[in-house]
């Protein structure tokens, strides 16, 4: 893996969109994306994968806070990646692979569209630290998972 570039501003026309809910016309809520299990005698919620694709992202950058974008391809949709801080291993959080229509047309990636500043693992499918990625203040990076 590999940091491509760091701007100030989204790759793709849609991607400050005022609602991350809304996929192609269709109000998608929270509980359509959110299961629970429990695990080692506590219980989580997270998030399932939308099962329309979506096409806006809320990137939310500013002093303390900056966003990350992994490009993938499109046989790794629907996958999970998972990242933590460098420093906190145990504060994981993913996010999938998804079709995003872009300038030049649809790309496959993986958005953190808002992250505390800092370094971040990136784990592979396998599960172990495939890179690390600087996510700095106000900017969005962009690297490539495969």
């Amino acid at each position: 893996m590999s940091i491509a570039e760091t701007t100030d501003s989204p790759s793709w026309d849609d991607a400050t969109s005022s609602d991350p809910h809304r996929a192609g016309g269709v109000d998608h809520g929270h509980d359509e994306h959110v299961r629970v299990h429990e695990h080692a005698g506590h219980v989580h919620t997270e998030a399932k994968p939308p099962t329309a694709p979506s096409r806006a992202v809320m990137i939310d950058v500013g002093a303390t806070r900056g966003a990350l974008i992994l490009d993938s391809r499109a046989e790794l949709e629907g996958i999970e990646v998972e990242i933590h801080p460098v420093s906190e291993p145990s504060k994981r959080t993913h996010v999938w692979v998804l079709p995003r229509e872009g300038r030049d047309g649809v790309i496959y990636a993986a958005i953190f569209p808002s992250l505390a500043t800092g370094e971040y693992a990136v784990l592979g499918r396998g599960g172990t630290v495939a890179s690390v990625v600087d996510v700095p203040p106000n900017k969005i990076t962009h690297a490539t998972w495969d």
